[in-house]
């Protein structure tokens, strides 16, 4: 497939367009709770992090210091990787029946789903998972027709970097497997080239290992907690997560995706046979995990970045009037989800905004180091690592400290060291994250110093307040 073919033009100018559409949006949108917490990762590099190994803090260093520091730089990296995998995804999709038309149609349905018009524009750990699994899944192939040591290589390189973006990496293994053992390529798992690749692989993902061994495996520990949480099947859990999921991916598309994976492997080309394999395993593992522990919908997402463009191309030959209209109600949608984004069109009730999670941090953590007297004897203080990500990343150019002060063990401790023990805390609450200050915290005196609300269209968004704790002395 050769790009420059007029064939593949639309496809092009396609998504330019809409990588455009997203820079010209990334500055005037405030940042998430994630996507704050890995800028954070590249303002305090280290070989990993407590909850995710380490390259999305590495990836946002390098693009920030090109790019700055604010929403625009710290969105760069994953508007460039939303547009390498809409690529890769159209390469992938053609060689279903080689049609540039519907391959083109696969793109759009990816963007008609409404998760991939987040995660593409926020970076996560997820988002770098996107850019290697179609990689992966080729070089699989390139090992099993070639089985040059520069293929096998090339897949040791490209799990070590999938390990070092996220720890559900790991369910790349299982699918390849699978694909060679169904295929009968005994002969690979004895080829001493296997051996080089692993090796190379685990060199790439040392510094996860390395991190590890130094902190007592803190953060292998928390995933094996965080990903599958109690020990019995809770399926009010497991009904959320697939609602969630529903809702997530447009709930036209959602069903689309297990009927691409249906006809994956009924195909005998092996390229779809392998990403059936991959989609398989990725979807049986979260739906178990969901039985157990409410699932986040991004957690699923490689699955339908897969599925769903496979399953469009598919089932336009069953009912193309049924899937031109789910691809395209999606992508309307998630064409007025940016605009309300960057233009704020909607009056929404009172603390139910969407922007809730994004808007008005700048402006709370302003104000808050307005209420600073004395820097070296008061500081800031949240309770709650969602706000603390926010807090803290919208304070990097004040001269104030911010700690987070709860009864959870997280990446924060490991950044903070101590408690501000001594110092006058003025704790921010909001309506969302609200704490009692005197009952919760102990303190010589505690007062209220001022609050004020966020507004949006004449609505109130959110409710701030500043309490102060003198002589902060811990948690109750």
């Amino acid at each position: 497939m050769h790009l420059a073919r007029k064939e593949h033009y639309p496809f092009l100018v396609f998504i330019t367009l809409v990588a455009a559409i997203r820079l010209l949006l990334a500055p005037h949108v405030g940042l998430g709770v994630d996507e704050a917490h890995y800028v954070l990762y590249a303002l305090h590099l280290d070989l990993s992090y407590f909850d995710h190994p380490p390259l999305v803090g590495w990836v946002q260093f390098l693009f920030t210091s090109v790019f700055g520091t604010g929403e625009f730089g710290a969105r760069v990296a994953a508007i460039l990787i939303g547009f390498i995998v809409s690529i890769f995804l159209y390469k992938l999709t053609y060689e279903i029946n080689h049609k540039a038309k519907e391959a083109f149609f696969a793109v759009l349905a990816l963007h008609g789903a409404f998760m991939f018009n987040a995660l593409f524009v926020m970076l996560m750990p997820d988002t770098l998972l996107f850019l290697f699994i179609i990689p992966i899944i080729f070089s699989v192939l390139g090992v099993e027709k070639s089985g040059s040591i520069k293929s096998w290589l090339l897949l040791g390189l490209l799990l070590g970097l999938a390990g070092l973006s996220k720890y559900t990496a790991v369910l790349f293994v299982p699918p390849i497997i699978l694909y060679l053992l169904f295929k009968k390529r005994y002969d690979l798992f004895c080829s001493p080239k296997l051996l080089l690749a692993i090796g190379l692989a685990l060199i790439v993902v040392s510094p996860v290992i390395i991190w590890n061994m130094q902190n007592d495996w803190l953060s292998f520990t928390y995933q094996s907690q965080h990903v599958v949480g109690a020990k019995h099947i809770v399926w009010k859990s497991f009904f959320k997560s697939i609602t969630s999921q529903f809702f997530a991916y447009n709930p036209f598309l959602m069903p689309i995706a297990f009927y691409g994976l249906y006809k994956s492997f009924r195909s005998k080309n092996d390229l779809l046979l392998l990403s059936a394999f991959f989609g398989l395993v990725l979807i049986l593992f979260f739906t178990y995990a969901s039985l157990y522990k409410t699932a986040l919908p991004h957690w699923s997402a490689l699955f339908y970045l897969l599925f769903i463009p496979i399953g469009a191309v598919y089932f336009l030959q069953v009912s193309k009037k049924f899937i031109v209209f789910a691809v395209g109600i999606g992508l309307l949608i998630g064409a007025f989800a940016y605009i309300e984004l960057g233009f704020k069109i909607i009056t929404f009730p009172k603390y139910k905004s969407i922007h809730r999670d994004i808007y008005g941090f700048d402006t709370i953590m302003k104000k808050a180091n307005a209420e600073i007297k004395d820097p070296k004897k008061e500081v800031l203080g949240v309770t709650n690592w969602t706000f603390a990500s926010r807090a803290i990343y919208y304070d990097r150019n004040y001269p104030s400290k911010v700690y987070l002060i709860d009864k959870r063990y997280d990446q924060f401790d490991l950044w903070e060291k101590s408690m501000p023990i001594g110092k006058d805390v003025i704790f921010i609450n909001t309506h969302f994250f609200h704490k009692d200050i005197a009952k919760t915290m102990q303190c010589n005196s505690v007062r209220k110093l001022s609050s004020f609300d966020l507004k949006i269209n004449g609505s109130i968004e959110n409710s701030i307040e500043f309490v102060l704790c003198s002589n902060f002395q811990g948690m109750k």
